[in-house]
């Protein structure tokens, strides 16, 4: 029977490749701009930068010292990654004989425009050892050629150049911007596809795409931050202090070492603990004077939530450091006594401990301003502050008073890169934040690896980050991140890239279980299953007499560290556990594992927790679940959220839970929601995004898409919206109320917590969902009803090659109609929504009268046509 319902939409092309990884078109060589937003000072034919013609060139002049430094900013459009690179056509300059050795050029880069104004640019971000620390280059110039640095900038939309050399002095550019690190396949040729008749959908479903481009890395991409010399030792270039892995326990000792400043300064650290900040010292070395600082923090810069403290500067002139020689620095750190620093066999300073007895990240975000938290025990780092290069060798730390070697090392083998985390990435990995959070979180992609199955399907990607937790030794909590260059191969505990928290555990199991569910990859779970089981032993430990997880200090520790830990009995976290035993429980029936009786076991742990939460987590006064039993004030999304999803929240209370959701929309600029009630005590007005895409899915699972939708276009309306000075083509971490980022220019512009859309897009607008492993079954149901949405196409990659592909359009009071295509080997059904089939006065399968039910049978391998004609 020949078709009444005729489709009037093109198909979508077909993808690059039917391959199931990461499809990746020839990088191109260099990324270069696109325009020149502006322009400072002497600067002539900047336009040329734009070209690949290389015997073209921008010229940057200043001819005095008082002319204002000249510099170009330039534009991308949306964002990209890469490691930063010029060509210098020519320099000249009225001095004579070499190049004086301050000649530099500043390279400086920002996602949103605010920042590239700013002389650092966005950043620096001193937390993940082993990026970048800074988003400012210096390169020093010494003639014509290509530049490049030695570090991958992670997400950049602007750039800025800037002759930064004493005057008079002139420099032609003729090349400047990124060598790629991450893949920039044009968004319509990825495996998978989503379109539909509403742009701004399409647009969000592109930019959570693009963001997991600029997040995933290829192995052996991300250059280590130290260069290591058989003879010279390591050479580092304003670094924030990397710390050795294995001496977090360390107590009382001397560390000794030899060090050369080639400009500036150098730092080390004593007592470093994993994450918190620290004890540094820096020495600067000035025209007329040289300085020895005491810092607490992570670096001699301040960031925004990572502001470090200067406790004491002492001169040190009269010891006669130069630029260029070598010296040696001893260190002596016992009990509760002062640091003692002795430099070329001179006192050089005394520096007293802190006296704050507390620890972890915000240990001293509230103490007075000269005092900072004490640390008795911890490891020995070397780095770099701010504009400092220099060469560390031969260093040794040993025990105080018995004389026992910790650690010894010439510093001159590639091997320290692993003592200290910082070697080159060994696995393909997905970070959270491109340019923030390089360390492959695993935790944090909860929501980000749901994307990915449906756009790039770089599966290794996520792969990569379980397997290097899953190598990780320690506690059975699941470690929930760690530098990329860390060794695996090596069998001993490490303490210093270590973040355990329950919260990051149960969240990676999570990861564990998507990735199962999208890839049936049965390998991956027999890796995983003895460490799965020690996680949930240790969880299940710390359930209290109620049935209720119950924890506290850094185990309760959450992505949400601005809302501060949410100790003791937390709703929120007590239904991520009943998440994480039931995934779990169907991870034990597999055919990989097939433990029926464990199986069993995790089910009745989550039947009780569930119980207890219903019990004894509701407050009958506020007709709302609490956040801790100590954190009663105040609604949560994101709790509420899991509880929906979980089916926790009794039936009865779903409509005045959805009334509660309104009120956190009651502050905010276009009616986003918050992720706490504006009268919650203790926590900032924070729009997010990653919280937003679980009350998202907690609204189409109780049948609002109304609701849904609302979320979807008030979120990320700021993100889409091109003319915002913010504006990347990629999704931001969090938002404030007002719909700029959170935090200034801290908050990350590509972020995989915001990065939701994507999946939503394709798993409930075009329908396509796993519900056996590796899609052997699969569901298509269309359930979000998009408000004047006509029609949506796409398709969805799977582990056999091809892919499942979707296409359906409304028929404005004349019916509904659907293609699918189900690949070899798998099969799946298609559940016809109510709204359209309470409409049907006929349907059709291929063309024949069809009789039964909603929910069709599409037979392995098939091709399926159904029209639902409404009466």
């Amino acid at each position: 029977m020949p078709s009444t319902l005729p489709f009037s939409t093109p198909r979508l092309p077909k993808p690059l490749s039917s391959n199931y990884s990461f499809v990746r078109d020839e990088w191109p060589e260099h990324l270069l701009p696109i325009r020149v937003h502006s322009v400072q000072g002497q600067v002539e034919n900047a336009e040329n930068i734009l070209t690949r013609d290389e015997q073209a060139a921008a010229t940057l002049t200043r001819q005095s010292g008082t002319d204002p430094e000249p510099c170009i900013i330039l534009d991308y459009g949306f964002a990209v990654a890469g490691i930063p690179f010029i060509k210098i056509q020519g320099i000249e300059s009225s001095t004579t004989g070499p190049l004086n050795s301050k000649a530099a050029l500043d390279f400086t880069v920002s996602e949103g425009y605010p920042g590239i104004l700013r002389p650092d640019g966005d950043g620096p971000y001193p937390f993940s050892a082993g990026a970048d620390t800074r988003r400012r280059v210096r390169f020093r110039l010494k003639g014509q050629g290509l530049y490049e640095s030695k570090y991958v900038q992670g997400s950049q939309r602007w750039l800025k150049l800037t002759l930064v050399s004493p005057a008079p002095f002139s420099v032609r550019i003729a090349l400047a911007g990124f060598i790629p690190t991450t893949s920039n396949l044009p968004l319509n040729r990825l495996p998978g596809a989503f379109q539909c008749s509403d742009n701004f959908m399409n647009q969000l479903w592109e930019y959570g795409a693009r963001t997991l481009q600029l997040n995933c890395i290829p192995p052996r991409t991300v250059p280590p931050p130290w260069q290591v010399s058989e003879d010279m030792g390591v050479l580092i270039d304003s670094q924030r202090c990397n710390a050795y892995g294995w001496g977090a326990n360390w107590t009382d000792y001397e560390v000794k070492f030899t060090s050369m400043i080639l400009d500036g300064g150098l730092a080390w650290t004593v007592r470093a603990k994993a994450g918190p900040p620290s004890v540094i010292f820096i020495i600067n070395i000035g025209v007329h004077k040289t300085t020895l600082e005491q810092w607490f923090g992570y670096y001699n810069q301040p960031q925004i939530t990572l502001e470090p403290r200067l406790i004491s500067t002492v001169d040190i002139t009269h010891i006669g450091l130069e630029l260029g020689n070598w010296f040696a620095v001893k260190t002596i750190c016992v009990g509760t006594a002062d640091f003692k620093i002795i430099i070329e066999d001179c006192e050089a300073a005394v520096f007293k401990q802190g006296t704050l007895k507390a620890e972890g990240f915000g240990a001293f975000s509230s103490c007075p301003p000269d005092e900072f938290p004490q640390q008795l025990k911890g490891s020995v780092g070397i780095g770099a502050g701010n504009d400092q290069l220099c060469r560390f060798k031969d260093m040794s730390v040993t025990s105080v008073p018995d004389g026992e070697t910790l650690y010894e090392s010439g510093l001159n083998n590639p091997a320290v890169l692993a003592d200290f985390g910082i070697g080159w990435n060994q696995f393909a990995w997905i970070s959270d934040g491109a340019k923030r959070d390089r360390y492959p979180w695993t935790a944090d992609i909860i929501i980000g690896g749901r994307s990915l199955y449906y756009s790039t399907a770089g599966v290794e990607y996520v792969r990569g980050n379980i397997v290097t937790s899953m190598l990780r030794t320690g506690t059975s909590l699941l470690s929930g991140g760690g530098p990329p260059g860390r060794d695996l191969t090596r069998t001993a505990k490490d303490e210093m890239f270590n973040v355990l928290t329950v919260n990051y555990s149960l969240y990676l199991l999570l990861v564990i279980y998507d990735f199962w569910m999208h890839t049936g990859d049965d390998s991956l779970l027999e890796i995983c299953w003895e460490r799965i089981k020690g996680c949930l032993a240790y969880t299940e430990d710390r359930i209290n007499e109620r049935g209720l997880l119950e924890v506290y200090n850094m185990d309760a520790g959450d992505y949400d560290y601005y809302n501060g830990l949410q100790e003791g009995v937390s709703t929120k976290r007590n239904a991520l556990y009943v998440t994480a035993l039931r995934a779990c429980a169907a991870i034990a029936k597999s055919s990989a594992i097939f433990d029926q009786e464990l199986s069993l076991r995790y089910e009745s742990y989550a039947n009780r927790t569930f119980s207890s939460i219903q019990e004894h987590c509701f407050d009958k006064e506020s007709r709302q679940f609490i956040i801790t039993e100590s954190r009663k004030e105040g609604f949560q999304q994101e709790a509420h959220a899991w509880l929906i999803s979980q089916g926790i929240l009794p039936p009865h209370l779903l409509s005045e839970t959805f009334q509660n959701f309104n009120r956190l929309t009651s502050t905010t600029h276009n009616g986003a929601p918050l992720s706490f009630t504006p009268d919650t005590p203790s926590v900032p007005r924070v729009i997010s995004p990653i919280m937003s895409a679980f009350q998202i899915e907690a609204a189409i699972h109780s049948g609002r898409s109304q609701d849904a939708e609302d979320i979807l276009r008030k979120v990320w309306a700021p993100m889409a919206d091109k003319t915002s000075p913010h504006f990347t083509g990629t999704t931001w971490e969090f938002l404030k109320e007002d719909g700029t980022p959170f935090k200034d220019d801290f908050c990350s512009y590509a972020q995989l917590f915001s990065a939701g859309p994507t999946y939503l897009l394709s798993r409930y607008v075009l329908g396509v969902e796993s519900v056996e492993a590796g899609f052997k079954k699969f569901i298509i149901s269309p359930r979000l009803e998009i408000a004047g949405l006509k029609w949506a196409q796409g398709r969805v990659p799977t582990p056999v090659g091809s892919c499942i592909e979707v296409r359906w359009q409304m028929f404005d009071g004349r019916g509904w109609r659907i293609e699918c295509t189900s690949p070899g080997g798998l099969s799946g059904r298609l559940i016809v929504s109510e709204y359209v089939w309470s409409r049907r006065s006929e349907v059709l399968v291929n063309g024949e009268t069809y009789k039964g039910g909603e929910e069709i049978d599409i037979p392995v391998g098939a091709f399926i046509d159904v029209e639902v004609i409404f009466w």
